[in-house]
Protein backbone atom coordinates (compact mmCIF):
# COMPACT_ATOMS: atom_id res chain seq x y z
CA UNK A 1 0.00 0.00 0.00
CA UNK A 2 1.61 3.30 -1.09
CA UNK A 3 2.62 5.32 1.66
CA UNK A 4 -0.44 8.53 0.77
CA UNK A 5 -3.21 6.21 0.40
CA UNK A 6 -2.17 4.60 3.97
CA UNK A 7 -2.64 7.90 5.24
CA UNK A 8 -5.98 8.46 4.21
CA UNK A 9 -7.44 4.97 4.78
CA UNK A 10 -6.04 4.76 7.99
CA UNK A 11 -6.27 8.39 9.52
CA UNK A 12 -8.21 7.68 12.54
CA UNK A 13 -6.02 4.89 13.27
CA UNK A 14 -3.18 7.36 13.41
CA UNK A 15 -4.89 10.30 15.04
CA UNK A 16 -6.17 7.50 17.93
CA UNK A 17 -2.04 7.27 18.64
CA UNK A 18 -1.73 10.58 18.14
CA UNK A 19 -4.74 11.44 21.08
CA UNK A 20 -3.07 8.74 23.30
CA UNK A 21 0.02 10.19 23.04
CA UNK A 22 -1.17 13.76 23.44
CA UNK A 23 -3.21 12.79 26.29
CA UNK A 24 0.59 11.90 28.11
CA UNK A 25 2.73 15.55 27.23
CA UNK A 26 3.27 17.23 30.30
CA UNK A 27 2.07 21.02 30.36
CA UNK A 28 1.03 23.71 32.84
CA UNK A 29 -2.25 24.63 30.55
CA UNK A 30 -5.45 23.76 30.83
CA UNK A 31 -6.85 20.07 30.26
CA UNK A 32 -7.72 19.69 27.15
CA UNK A 33 -10.37 16.95 25.71
CA UNK A 34 -9.93 14.42 22.95
CA UNK A 35 -10.72 16.94 20.00
CA UNK A 36 -8.71 20.16 21.47
CA UNK A 37 -5.96 17.11 21.78
CA UNK A 38 -6.55 15.95 18.12
CA UNK A 39 -6.74 19.90 16.47
CA UNK A 40 -5.38 19.84 13.34
CA UNK A 41 -3.40 16.92 13.25
CA UNK A 42 -5.71 15.34 10.59
CA UNK A 43 -5.14 18.34 8.50
CA UNK A 44 -1.54 17.77 8.62
CA UNK A 45 -1.79 14.33 7.69
CA UNK A 46 -4.13 15.27 4.88
CA UNK A 47 -1.99 18.10 3.89
CA UNK A 48 1.25 15.50 4.05
CA UNK A 49 -0.82 12.67 2.00
CA UNK A 50 -1.53 15.64 -1.13
CA UNK A 51 2.27 16.48 -0.76
CA UNK A 52 3.19 12.67 -1.32
CA UNK A 53 1.03 12.67 -4.15
CA UNK A 54 2.01 15.50 -5.62
CA UNK A 55 4.97 15.23 -7.87
CA UNK A 56 8.51 17.53 -6.96
CA UNK A 57 11.92 18.11 -8.40
CA UNK A 58 15.22 16.93 -6.44
CA UNK A 59 15.86 20.85 -5.27
CA UNK A 60 12.06 21.00 -4.10
CA UNK A 61 12.34 18.05 -1.82
CA UNK A 62 15.65 19.37 -0.53
CA UNK A 63 13.88 22.15 0.25
CA UNK A 64 11.07 20.56 2.25
CA UNK A 65 13.73 18.59 4.25
CA UNK A 66 15.07 22.33 5.49
CA UNK A 67 11.32 23.19 5.82
CA UNK A 68 11.54 25.88 3.55
CA UNK A 69 9.33 24.04 0.87
CA UNK A 70 6.69 26.53 -0.94
CA UNK A 71 3.36 27.57 1.30
CA UNK A 72 0.01 27.55 -0.43
CA UNK A 73 -0.75 30.82 -2.16
CA UNK A 74 -4.54 30.47 -0.97
CA UNK A 75 -3.97 29.46 2.65
CA UNK A 76 -4.01 31.70 5.36
CA UNK A 77 -2.04 29.71 7.88
CA UNK A 78 -1.26 26.19 7.42
CA UNK A 79 -2.52 23.34 9.44
CA UNK A 80 1.32 23.11 11.09
CA UNK A 81 1.01 27.17 12.04
CA UNK A 82 -2.39 26.91 13.43
CA UNK A 83 -1.55 23.64 15.33
CA UNK A 84 0.97 25.73 17.03
CA UNK A 85 -0.88 27.97 17.73
CA UNK A 86 -3.58 26.08 20.00
CA UNK A 87 -0.67 24.80 21.65
CA UNK A 88 0.43 27.60 22.53
CA UNK A 89 -2.44 28.87 24.13
CA UNK A 90 -2.97 25.54 25.49
CA UNK A 91 0.60 26.03 27.55
CA UNK A 92 2.31 23.25 25.48
CA UNK A 93 6.22 23.96 25.61
CA UNK A 94 7.81 24.41 22.52
CA UNK A 95 9.72 20.96 22.99
CA UNK A 96 6.17 18.91 23.99
CA UNK A 97 5.21 20.26 20.66
CA UNK A 98 8.09 18.99 18.80
CA UNK A 99 8.06 15.98 20.75
CA UNK A 100 3.97 15.12 19.16
CA UNK A 101 5.33 15.07 15.89
CA UNK A 102 8.19 13.01 16.36
CA UNK A 103 5.44 10.21 17.93
CA UNK A 104 3.05 10.97 15.33
CA UNK A 105 6.16 10.41 12.81
CA UNK A 106 6.50 6.66 14.53
CA UNK A 107 3.35 5.81 14.85
CA UNK A 108 2.70 6.37 10.93
CA UNK A 109 5.83 4.10 10.48
CA UNK A 110 5.26 1.51 12.60
CA UNK A 111 1.28 1.41 11.38
CA UNK A 112 2.20 1.37 7.47
CA UNK A 113 4.95 -1.45 8.09
CA UNK A 114 2.39 -3.23 10.35
CA UNK A 115 0.06 -2.65 7.87
CA UNK A 116 2.59 -4.04 4.96
CA UNK A 117 4.15 -0.72 4.23
CA UNK A 118 7.81 -1.51 3.16
CA UNK A 119 7.98 -4.01 0.77
CA UNK A 120 7.44 -2.54 -2.60
CA UNK A 121 11.16 -0.94 -1.88
CA UNK A 122 11.71 1.59 -4.79
CA UNK A 123 8.28 3.07 -4.23
CA UNK A 124 7.72 2.56 -0.63
CA UNK A 125 11.92 4.20 0.37
CA UNK A 126 10.57 7.17 -1.80
CA UNK A 127 7.40 7.96 -0.23
CA UNK A 128 9.42 7.40 3.22
CA UNK A 129 12.18 10.28 2.42
CA UNK A 130 8.69 12.36 0.85
CA UNK A 131 7.12 11.41 4.13
CA UNK A 132 10.15 12.69 6.15
CA UNK A 133 10.30 15.42 4.45
CA UNK A 134 6.86 16.62 4.56
CA UNK A 135 6.67 16.12 8.37
CA UNK A 136 10.42 18.18 8.93
CA UNK A 137 8.39 20.76 6.40
CA UNK A 138 5.45 20.80 8.79
CA UNK A 139 7.91 20.94 12.23
CA UNK A 140 9.19 24.39 10.70
CA UNK A 141 6.18 25.91 10.43
CA UNK A 142 5.32 25.03 13.96
CA UNK A 143 8.41 25.93 15.74
CA UNK A 144 8.55 29.22 13.60
CA UNK A 145 4.89 30.31 14.53
CA UNK A 146 5.38 28.89 17.90
CA UNK A 147 8.54 31.12 18.16
CA UNK A 148 6.77 33.89 16.29
CA UNK A 149 3.70 34.22 18.72
CA UNK A 150 6.29 34.12 21.24
CA UNK A 151 8.27 37.07 19.86
CA UNK A 152 4.72 39.30 20.17
CA UNK A 153 3.94 38.02 23.61
CA UNK A 154 7.77 39.16 24.71
CA UNK A 155 6.66 42.72 22.76
CA UNK A 156 3.72 43.15 24.56
CA UNK A 157 5.16 42.36 28.26
CA UNK A 158 7.75 45.29 27.25
CA UNK A 159 4.97 47.58 26.23
CA UNK A 160 3.18 47.27 29.55
CA UNK A 161 6.17 47.34 31.06
CA UNK A 162 7.32 50.51 30.01
CA UNK A 163 3.89 52.15 30.21
CA UNK A 164 1.67 51.17 32.74
CA UNK A 165 4.30 51.04 35.12
CA UNK A 166 6.91 53.98 34.30
CA UNK A 167 4.44 56.30 34.06
CA UNK A 168 2.61 55.60 37.98
CA UNK A 169 5.85 55.93 39.14
CA UNK A 170 6.77 59.05 37.44
CA UNK A 171 3.48 60.16 39.00
CA UNK A 172 4.45 59.32 42.09
CA UNK A 173 7.76 61.21 42.12
CA UNK A 174 6.21 64.22 40.71
CA UNK A 175 3.67 64.00 43.47
CA UNK A 176 6.39 63.92 46.27
CA UNK A 177 8.66 66.94 44.57
CA UNK A 178 5.07 68.46 44.75
CA UNK A 179 4.44 68.15 48.59
CA UNK A 180 7.92 69.17 49.51
CA UNK A 181 7.10 72.46 47.62
CA UNK A 182 4.35 72.81 49.53
CA UNK A 183 5.63 72.28 52.62
CA UNK A 184 3.34 69.09 53.29
CA UNK A 185 5.95 66.62 53.54
CA UNK A 186 9.70 66.99 54.98
CA UNK A 187 12.67 66.55 52.16
CA UNK A 188 13.76 63.57 54.19
CA UNK A 189 10.21 61.69 53.82
CA UNK A 190 10.40 62.83 49.99
CA UNK A 191 13.97 61.29 49.66
CA UNK A 192 13.35 57.80 50.79
CA UNK A 193 10.17 57.95 48.25
CA UNK A 194 12.03 59.35 45.40
CA UNK A 195 14.85 56.62 46.17
CA UNK A 196 12.09 53.80 45.98
CA UNK A 197 10.85 55.31 42.57
CA UNK A 198 14.74 55.37 40.86
CA UNK A 199 15.11 51.38 42.18
CA UNK A 200 12.08 50.42 40.90
CA UNK A 201 12.74 52.04 37.63
CA UNK A 202 15.78 50.28 37.54
CA UNK A 203 14.72 46.75 38.08
CA UNK A 204 12.23 47.81 35.52
CA UNK A 205 14.78 48.67 32.94
CA UNK A 206 16.55 45.81 33.80
CA UNK A 207 13.25 43.39 33.27
CA UNK A 208 12.85 44.84 29.85
CA UNK A 209 16.29 45.23 28.58
CA UNK A 210 17.20 41.41 29.42
CA UNK A 211 13.44 40.12 28.01
CA UNK A 212 14.42 42.51 24.80
CA UNK A 213 18.27 40.90 24.74
CA UNK A 214 16.56 37.90 25.12
CA UNK A 215 13.61 38.19 22.37
CA UNK A 216 15.97 39.54 19.64
CA UNK A 217 19.32 38.39 20.31
CA UNK A 218 21.33 41.66 20.72
CA UNK A 219 20.70 44.58 22.70
CA UNK A 220 18.65 47.03 20.55
CA UNK A 221 21.47 50.54 20.29
CA UNK A 222 20.81 54.04 18.14
CA UNK A 223 25.11 54.98 18.02
CA UNK A 224 25.44 58.78 17.60
CA UNK A 225 28.79 61.10 17.73
CA UNK A 226 29.68 61.94 20.98
CA UNK A 227 32.25 62.45 23.67
CA UNK A 228 32.56 59.44 26.32
CA UNK A 229 34.09 61.73 29.06
CA UNK A 230 32.02 64.11 28.40
CA UNK A 231 28.77 61.41 28.84
CA UNK A 232 31.24 59.95 31.98
CA UNK A 233 30.86 62.98 33.56
CA UNK A 234 27.40 63.12 33.70
CA UNK A 235 26.57 60.07 35.12
CA UNK A 236 29.51 60.49 37.63
CA UNK A 237 27.67 63.87 39.00
CA UNK A 238 24.04 61.65 39.11
CA UNK A 239 26.07 58.91 40.92
CA UNK A 240 27.18 61.46 43.41
CA UNK A 241 23.88 62.73 44.31
CA UNK A 242 22.42 59.41 44.97
CA UNK A 243 25.30 58.22 47.01
CA UNK A 244 26.52 61.75 48.87
CA UNK A 245 29.06 58.90 50.65
CA UNK A 246 31.09 57.19 48.48
CA UNK A 247 33.97 59.07 47.10
CA UNK A 248 33.71 58.78 43.01
CA UNK A 249 36.53 59.87 40.81
CA UNK A 250 37.30 59.96 37.52
CA UNK A 251 40.88 59.86 35.55
CA UNK A 252 40.70 60.68 32.18
CA UNK A 253 43.49 60.83 29.26
CA UNK A 254 43.32 61.12 25.78
CA UNK A 255 40.45 61.71 23.39
CA UNK A 256 37.38 59.95 23.57
CA UNK A 257 35.39 61.28 21.24
CA UNK A 258 33.26 58.15 19.02
CA UNK A 259 30.08 56.84 18.03
CA UNK A 260 28.26 55.14 20.62
CA UNK A 261 24.35 54.98 21.96
CA UNK A 262 24.85 57.91 24.87
CA UNK A 263 21.51 55.98 26.55
CA UNK A 264 23.35 52.44 26.47
CA UNK A 265 26.52 53.92 27.90
CA UNK A 266 25.29 56.06 30.58
CA UNK A 267 23.37 52.66 31.48
CA UNK A 268 26.68 50.87 31.21
CA UNK A 269 28.93 53.06 33.71
CA UNK A 270 25.65 53.27 35.89
CA UNK A 271 25.19 49.54 36.70
CA UNK A 272 29.16 49.15 36.53
CA UNK A 273 29.07 51.99 39.47
CA UNK A 274 26.29 50.78 41.42
CA UNK A 275 27.89 47.40 41.71
CA UNK A 276 30.90 48.53 42.75
CA UNK A 277 29.15 50.83 45.41
CA UNK A 278 27.42 47.58 46.52
CA UNK A 279 30.21 45.10 46.60
CA UNK A 280 32.99 47.51 47.72
CA UNK A 281 34.88 48.57 50.87
CA UNK A 282 32.84 50.98 52.78
CA UNK A 283 34.50 54.07 53.02
CA UNK A 284 36.50 53.36 49.82
CA UNK A 285 36.59 55.61 46.81
CA UNK A 286 35.30 54.27 43.69
CA UNK A 287 37.48 54.98 40.22
CA UNK A 288 36.64 55.25 37.08
CA UNK A 289 39.68 55.11 34.86
CA UNK A 290 39.60 55.81 30.87
CA UNK A 291 42.25 55.78 28.29
CA UNK A 292 42.19 54.96 24.37
CA UNK A 293 43.91 53.93 21.01
CA UNK A 294 43.74 55.45 17.96
CA UNK A 295 40.43 52.92 17.12
CA UNK A 296 39.65 51.56 20.33
CA UNK A 297 38.36 53.56 23.86
CA UNK A 298 38.67 51.21 26.96
CA UNK A 299 37.51 52.84 30.76
CA UNK A 300 37.69 50.40 33.74
CA UNK A 301 35.62 51.16 37.52
CA UNK A 302 37.64 49.97 40.12
CA UNK A 303 36.69 49.27 43.79
CA UNK A 304 38.79 48.20 47.05
CA UNK A 305 37.15 45.20 49.22
CA UNK A 306 37.15 41.22 49.27
CA UNK A 307 37.71 39.95 45.80
CA UNK A 308 35.55 38.23 43.74
CA UNK A 309 35.92 34.31 44.24
CA UNK A 310 37.61 32.44 41.16
CA UNK A 311 34.23 30.48 40.68
CA UNK A 312 31.53 33.12 41.05
CA UNK A 313 34.03 35.06 38.39
CA UNK A 314 33.02 33.13 36.11
CA UNK A 315 28.99 33.51 37.02
CA UNK A 316 28.81 36.89 37.20
CA UNK A 317 27.57 37.79 33.98
CA UNK A 318 25.08 35.29 33.84
CA UNK A 319 21.44 36.25 34.36
CA UNK A 320 19.81 36.37 37.70
CA UNK A 321 23.19 35.66 39.29
CA UNK A 322 23.67 38.00 42.17
CA UNK A 323 27.14 38.20 44.44
CA UNK A 324 27.62 37.60 47.52
CA UNK A 325 26.98 40.50 49.48
CA UNK A 326 29.52 40.83 52.37
CA UNK A 327 27.75 41.77 55.95
CA UNK A 328 29.25 44.98 56.47
CA UNK A 329 27.75 47.64 58.53
CA UNK A 330 26.72 50.60 56.29
CA UNK A 331 26.52 48.02 52.82
CA UNK A 332 23.57 48.62 50.44
CA UNK A 333 22.42 45.54 50.02
CA UNK A 334 21.65 44.94 46.54
CA UNK A 335 17.54 45.06 45.66
CA UNK A 336 17.67 43.95 42.11
CA UNK A 337 17.71 40.59 40.34
CA UNK A 338 20.85 39.76 38.90
CA UNK A 339 20.96 41.62 35.68
CA UNK A 340 23.24 44.50 35.60
CA UNK A 341 26.17 42.52 34.88
CA UNK A 342 24.28 40.31 31.91
CA UNK A 343 22.84 43.98 30.93
CA UNK A 344 26.46 45.67 30.93
CA UNK A 345 27.93 42.60 29.24
CA UNK A 346 24.75 42.80 26.46
CA UNK A 347 25.16 46.88 25.79
CA UNK A 348 29.39 46.10 25.24
CA UNK A 349 28.28 43.46 23.25
CA UNK A 350 26.23 45.52 20.94
CA UNK A 351 28.34 47.96 20.23
CA UNK A 352 31.30 45.41 18.87
CA UNK A 353 33.36 45.30 22.26
CA UNK A 354 34.82 42.89 24.98
CA UNK A 355 34.32 43.12 29.02
CA UNK A 356 36.11 41.45 31.61
CA UNK A 357 36.99 41.53 35.61
CA UNK A 358 40.04 41.29 37.61
CA UNK A 359 39.85 40.81 41.38
CA UNK A 360 42.30 40.28 43.76
CA UNK A 361 42.60 40.67 47.55
CA UNK A 362 45.12 43.35 48.01
CA UNK A 363 44.45 45.53 44.87
CA UNK A 364 40.56 45.24 44.73
CA UNK A 365 37.89 44.30 41.93
CA UNK A 366 37.89 46.21 38.10
CA UNK A 367 35.78 45.90 35.42
CA UNK A 368 37.66 46.41 32.23
CA UNK A 369 35.58 47.57 29.04
CA UNK A 370 36.86 47.80 25.42
CA UNK A 371 34.73 49.41 23.01
CA UNK A 372 35.37 50.25 19.59
CA UNK A 373 35.37 54.35 18.30
CA UNK A 374 32.65 53.45 15.94
CA UNK A 375 29.97 50.91 17.35
CA UNK A 376 29.65 47.61 15.92
CA UNK A 377 32.96 47.21 14.64
CA UNK A 378 34.74 44.85 15.16
CA UNK A 379 37.80 44.64 17.94
CA UNK A 380 40.06 42.24 19.55
CA UNK A 381 38.95 40.86 22.77
CA UNK A 382 40.08 41.67 26.13
CA UNK A 383 43.26 39.05 27.82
Amino acid sequence: MRLSNFLRTHSAQILTAWDEFAATVAHEGRSLDQKALRDHAGQILTSIAEDLETPQSDAEQEEKSRGEGPRSASALDTAAETHADTRMVSGFAIDAMITEYRAMRASVIRLWTSAGGGRDHDNDMRDLIRFNEAMDQAIAESVARYTDQTKKSTDLFIGILGHDIRNPLGTISMSAHLLVRSGQLPAQAAEAIINSVVRIKQVIEHVVDFTRAQSDGIMPIAPQPGDLVTQFGKILEETRVRNPKTVLRLNSRGDFHGSWDEGRMGQLLSNLLANAISYGAPGEPVTVRMWESKDQVFFSVHNQGKAIPVKEREQIFKPLVRGVVLEQEERREPSGLGLGLFICQEIVRAHGGSMGVESDASTGTSFIVSLPRTAGTKVAALA
